[in-house]
């Protein structure tokens, strides 16, 4: 899935590094201050929703944090915007309407529960 985003991100002009574990994407997060994170729920060694908790613990300047999963229960939706995620969205919206998505989250501003790259950490 990784592989993919990159793929769809990089056609779409984006600037793009991609992680395959929490503790991973946390590093990456912290050594590069990213614009946008799109964070998976469901990771290896330390899920999104600690991560997500993690880099707004451990940062001044705060990215855009944007949940993208298959979990779409009520109560991970509700764990992730307490985590300090920007927006949630399930992989229900196809991979390919995520660039357009973004672009028109970060037109639309800031702050928690609205919408919300140019650079993607994945």
């Amino acid at each position: 899935m990784v592989h993919l985003c990159k793929l769809v991100f990089r056609e779409a002009g984006y600037e793009v590094r991609g992680a395959t574990s929490g503790r991973q994407a946390l590093r990456m997060v912290l050594e590069e201050m990213p614009d946008v994170i799109l964070l998976d729920v469901m990771m290896p060694g330390m899920d999104g929703i600690e991560v997500c908790r993690r880099i707004r613990q451990q940062t001044e300047r705060i990215p855009k944090i944007i949940m993208y999963t298959a979990d779409d229960r009520d109560s991970t939706r509700t764990n992730s915007l307490a985590a300090g995620a920007n927006h949630f969205l399930t992989k229900r919206i196809p991979i390919f309407e995520l660039p357009d998505k973004i672009r028109g989250f970060l037109a639309a501003g800031t702050g928690p529960l609205a919408y919300a790259a140019p650079a993607i950490n994945l």
